[in-house]
């Protein structure tokens, strides 16, 4: 016992000598040492220490340890001088857990608010649900602040008595009650308020909406059927978050309505649908999500065409092909960057086709799409595409040449060097050098043709998209 209290003093002697000493570094030297026998040393210097990193130190080490014997003395540092060796005694709290709760509990009713209030943080830290009766009393007398933090901690706690206290604070308690009385509802994983909840988004959708998600959410998979039957709600919000949370849930229960909200009248609610059957590795989806690749809405298109990526992976490259002559930007740019991630020899053509799209979002994904197939054959449209005239498009176009690796672009790439642009001068500087250590180990003779660089500069212009 002398030598751990030697060492123990050693370690602590550097604090109070505000030395080099971090509190990480001494808090990981006092855990090496035995638990039992350092224990009762760092209650002492708890009490007793007029140094506040010791103090510190001593409550971060007693809750690393779950010192149970130690509860009566950090319950007594919750009105430390320090605000930060409060915060400490209160985490040690927290995680020795249930043993710290019957202390906790008499400090519901103390006079002093500070104490009320981190016994009240503790307690739904620690999901007392034997306090719940406690904390409910106590909220008729409690100022606004410690009310809320009581909501909070009836959340965490969990306990089904706090249901009709949350739903009239959602009612009748004001924004801020509101908001954190939605919270705690999810916290509750009680099936019985998502009725309530569904309740809330139709009438003030618009301001609750993430809140009564992400509530729907904590509840979890028991949500599921009253959620389906959201799905034919009259309220458009309604449906929308109903369509969200099943996504997210990912419970096959909830596909076939799911599907037939691919047409519900409302736009929103059809894109949520999409993106919510797009998480079901189901190739019976594939269909569905064809039919809205005609969509009169350009998300849902958008959305649709996505997922048919997800879904059906190699069957979707048709309909991508088709959509690179979409006439809105969006659906061309989803489409290039889907025939990039499936990849393959069948896509390499249309990949450079984009190359001469009139946005440059489109074009620069198509040459990174290109870069990444490491196919020859695109060298030739990728130098007739490279003074593209967005810096960032003509940027990737150049890297998409470094990275194949093709001698036959070096000439070109010294021209573009020349650009005014100094981010796109460099990155063809870069590349030109790149390919010409390739040309040398190959033995590869790089002629200089000034009527092939006319030409690349002729045919690199924005088009129009091809009519479909």
């Amino acid at each position: 016992m002398t030598g751990v209290r030697q060492q123990l003093q050693r370690i602590l002697k550097r604090l109070e000598g505000r030395s080099e000493a971090t509190t990480e570094e001494s808090l990981q030297q006092i855990l090496a040492l035995p638990a039992k026998q350092v224990i009762p040393l760092l209650i002492e210097a708890l009490e007793k220490s007029p140094h506040y990193l010791v103090r510190l130190v001593s409550a971060m080490a007693l809750g690393e340890l779950r010192a149970e014997k130690a509860v009566p003395v950090l319950v007594a540092t919750l009105s430390d001088s320090s605000l930060t060796v409060q915060r400490a005694a209160a985490e040690a709290l927290t995680k020795i857990g249930r043993p710290a709760v019957p202390a906790l509990l008499e400090l519901i009713n103390h006079e002093e608010l500070a104490i009320r209030r981190w016994a009240i943080y503790i307690l739904g830290k620690i999901g007392a649900k034997e306090a719940a009766p406690a904390l409910l009393e106590r909220f008729t007398k409690e100022a606004t602040e410690l009310q809320r933090l009581i909501v909070e901690a009836l959340g965490e706690i969990g306990s089904k008595k706090a249901f009709k206290l949350l739903t009239e604070l959602v009612m009748h308690g004001g924004a801020d009650f509101s908001r954190t009385a939605i919270e705690a509802l999810g916290k509750l994983k009680d099936p019985k308020a998502i009725p309530f909840l569904l309740d809330i988004l139709a009438r003030d959708g618009s301001e609750l909406r993430r809140l009564v998600r992400d509530a729907l959410m904590s509840i979890g998979k028991e949500s599921v059927p009253e959620l389906v039957k959201a799905l034919k709600h009259p309220n458009q919000t309604v449906r929308q978050v109903a369509a969200e949370v099943l996504g997210s849930m990912g419970d096959r229960r909830a596909l076939k309505e799911l599907v037939k909200a691919l047409k519900d009248p409302d736009p929103l609610v059809r894109q949520s649908a999409v993106q919510a059957i797009a998480r079901f590795p189901d190739k019976s989806l594939f269909e569905p999500l064809c039919r809205l690749l005609n969509d009169p809405d350009q998300e849902v298109r958008f959305q649709a065409l996505k997922a048919l990526v997800q879904v059906g992976k190699q069957m979707a490259k048709p309909y991508l092909k088709k959509a690179l002559y979409d006439p809105d930007w969006l659906i061309r740019l989803t489409a290039v960057q889907g025939l990039s991630q499936l990849g393959g020899e069948d896509v390499l053509e249309s990949l450079c086709e984009a190359l001469k799209d009139p946005e440059w979002s489109v074009r620069y994904h198509a040459a990174l799409g290109l870069a990444k197939l490491k196919n020859r054959r695109a060298v030739m449209p990728l130098i007739q595409a490279v003074f593209d005239p967005h810096p960032q498009a003509a940027i990737q176009i150049i890297r998409a040449l470094e990275e194949l690796g093709d001698p036959r672009a070096i000439d070109i790439l010294k021209r573009v060097a020349s650009a005014n642009i100094p981010e796109v001068s460099s990155a063809a500087q870069k590349a030109a050098r790149a390919l010409q250590e390739i040309a040398q180990a190959e033995g590869f003779s790089v002629p200089t043709s000034k009527r092939s660089v006319k030409r690349a500069r002729a045919t690199s212009q924005p088009v129009s998209s091809p009519p479909k």
